[in-house]
């Protein structure tokens, strides 16, 4: 009735969905692997002269295999606690969808037709929307109220033995800056203070070559001369990235097809972000490895598709290369923000900043 409030809906405010402490990294996890997956499909499919599976009489797409993935992704982040299945669910969901869009060119014309050239420009377009919404969630700081249940989970963690101790000191550091306070808040502080993070009897493959990693990346970039080196090394590889896109623009954009222009622009804007980096490099490492985060993203999710249009091997094979330096660079980025954190925790109690 107009001008009758329900009891029910009186008072009722709308909250903004608290987000996960991992979001951005199981997020990324997606998006590269959906990514990934469209350049492989596309690259296997060539190679092999696009078999059928499914007889004379049926054909089975592939669509229809990234419809159980992601099924596959839903029913772990739906049914289970565990920490485990949310990065298990990432990396489905993303070969899911990558698989799915592949196939877009089927869907939009009425001949089913896998090869309508614009398609490519069709995943594109998602692929960027896609990449916007991550960083959009990505880049809010964590509120108080976020804080919070993020500090719950880790105690969830701390359950079932899954709480390292790396993870529980960047926890209590977000609880810090992001001034959790309140019962819950200092209950919930208390209780992560005095977590013991379980031993494992024997830790997982990738736990142990991060381990490796770390007592080789710890002294490495304590050494004087590493900065500098990494410096050097960003600016010959940007220059030789520079000359080849120059050889490329030698007779100007009017020759290249839009492909040709597309990658040779995303180049561009990557080299700029490489240099940026190098920069940033004498202020700070953990600002830098953003900056080859961002240039690197921006090659595998833009540069290649494009040249793939033209270089099915090439495209390939650098998205090979370059999925193993954002791995890199990732663990990097994650062991630099746990060092950072440890370090702001250390210097709380005497009021120093936590040095970068």
């Amino acid at each position: 009735m107009p001008g009758y409030d329900h009891p029910r809906l009186s008072g009722v405010r709308l909250r903004r969905p608290a987000r996960g402490f991992d979001l951005h990294q199981h997020l990324t996890m997606l998006f590269v692997c959906a990514v990934a997956t469209v350049v492989f499909t596309r690259g296997f499919l060539a190679a092999t002269g696009y078999p059928q599976v499914g007889g004379s009489k049926l054909h089975i797409a592939h669509v229809l295999w990234g419809g159980l993935l992601l099924l596959a992704a839903l029913l772990a982040a739906l049914a289970f606690l565990s920490p485990a299945t949310k990065p298990l669910a990432a990396i489905l969901g993303g070969i899911g969808f990558g698989l799915f869009i592949d196939e877009v060119g089927k869907f939009v014309t009425k001949d089913v037709n896998y090869f309508y050239r614009p398609a490519i420009a069709i995943i594109y377009v998602c692929f960027v929307v896609l990449f916007g919404v991550i960083r959009w969630l990505s880049r809010r700081r964590f509120s108080a109220e976020e804080a919070t249940l993020i500090g719950l989970e880790s105690l969830q963690r701390a359950a079932v033995g899954a709480l390292s101790e790396e993870r529980r000191v960047r926890v209590l550091h977000l609880m810090l800056s992001a001034q959790a306070d309140g019962a819950l808040a200092h209950n919930v502080r208390e209780l992560l203070e005095h977590a013991v993070p379980a031993p494992q009897p024997r830790p997982p493959l990738t736990h142990r070559l991060s381990r490796r990693l770390a007592e080789l990346w710890v002294p490495l970039t304590g050494h004087r001369l590493f900065r500098r080196g990494v410096f050097a090394v960003l600016i010959v590889a940007a220059a030789i990235s520079a000359a080849e896109t120059g050889w490329l623009l030698r007779d100007g954009f009017g020759h290249l097809s839009f492909s040709q222009r597309a990658f040779a622009l995303t180049t561009i804007v990557a080299d700029l972000a490489l240099l940026i980096g190098a920069v940033r490099l004498s202020r700070s490492l953990l600002s830098a490895l953003h900056w080859y985060d961002h240039a690197v993203l921006l090659e595998i999710t833009v540069g290649q598709i494009f040249l793939y249009t033209s270089e099915q091997l090439a495209a390939t094979l650098n998205l090979l290369a370059l999925l193993t330096l954002w791995s890199l660079i990732r663990w990097a980025i994650h062991s630099e923000s746990a060092q950072h954190a440890m370090r702001a925790i250390a210097n709380q109690s005497v009021g120093v900043p936590a040095s970068t």
